[in-house]
C-alpha cells in the first residue's frame, strides 16, 4: 500500500473531529453556570443551597440557580431583602434566630414545615455569616431527612467555618440535643 492510501484514513479521522469541534463551539450550552459569590456558599442536594447574608447583587444569580425560596434565619432582615426575592420571583420566608442563643423547638418547626412544602421548591437559606444559624438548621436538615449521624453533621458543619467560640456553643449543643432527641423516637414504617 502506499503511503498516501495509508495516512487518508487518520486525515479523515482528524478532519472529522476538528468539524465537530467548530461545530460544537457555536452551540450554546445546555446549562450555565451561574458564578456565585455569595460569603460561605454551598449546595447541600438538589434542593437545598446554603450561605451568608447575600448582598443585593446576589439574589439575581440564586434566581438564576432555579431558587424558589429564600430562607432568612436572621433576626434582623435586611430591608430590601424581601421585596427585591419577590421582585425575581421567588418566596421570601424570614423564621427569626438568635446569632448566639440555643434555638427553640418553634424555630425548629417553622423551618421544618418550611422545607416540608412542596412549594418550597429549591432553596437557599442563610443568616448573616452562614455559619451557626443556617449550620444548625442544615443539621436538622440532615438528622431529618438524610437519617446522618451526630459525626457526619457535625463534620460538614465545620467544612461551612462553624465554631463555638465567641458564644456560638449554643448551636453545638442544640444539634447534640437534637440528634439524642431524634435517636429517642420510635421508627415508624408507612406499610
Amino acid at each position: 500500500m502506499s503511503l498516501a492510501k495509508n495516512l487518508r484514513h487518520p486525515l479523515l479521522a482528524i478532519v472529522a473531529i476538528f468539524a465537530l469541534a467548530v461545530f460544537a463551539a457555536g452551540q450554546e450550552p445546555a446549562t450555565q453556570t451561574v458564578k456565585v459569590k455569595i460569603k460561605n456558599f454551598g449546595q447541600m442536594d438538589e434542593r437545598f443551597y446554603r450561605g451568608g447574608q447575600p448582598k443585593e447583587k446576589d439574589y439575581k444569580d440564586l434566581a438564576q440557580l432555579g431558587i424558589k425560596t429564600v430562607i432568612d434565619l436572621r433576626e434582623d432582615p435586611e430591608a430590601y431583602e424581601r421585596p427585591l426575592v419577590e421582585s425575581l420571583g421567588m418566596r421570601y420566608i424570614n423564621i427569626p434566630m438568635s446569632g448566639k442563643k440555643y434555638p427553640t423547638r418553634e424555630v425548629t418547626e417553622m423551618f421544618l414545615r418550611a422545607v416540608s412544602d412542596p412549594n418550597t421548591g429549591k432553596f437557599f437559606v442563610h443568616c448573616a455569616g452562614g455559619r451557626h444559624r443556617t449550620g444548625a438548621m442544615g443539621a436538622v436538615y440532615r438528622f431529618r431527612f438524610y437519617n446522618w449521624n451526630f459525626e457526619q453533621v457535625y463534620k460538614e458543619m465545620k467544612q461551612y467555618d462553624f465554631y463555638t467560640s465567641w458564644g456560638h456553643g449554643a448551636f453545638k449543643d442544640f444539634v447534640e440535643d437534637y440528634y439524642l432527641r431524634m435517636q429517642q423516637q420510635p421508627v415508624t414504617t408507612n406499610k
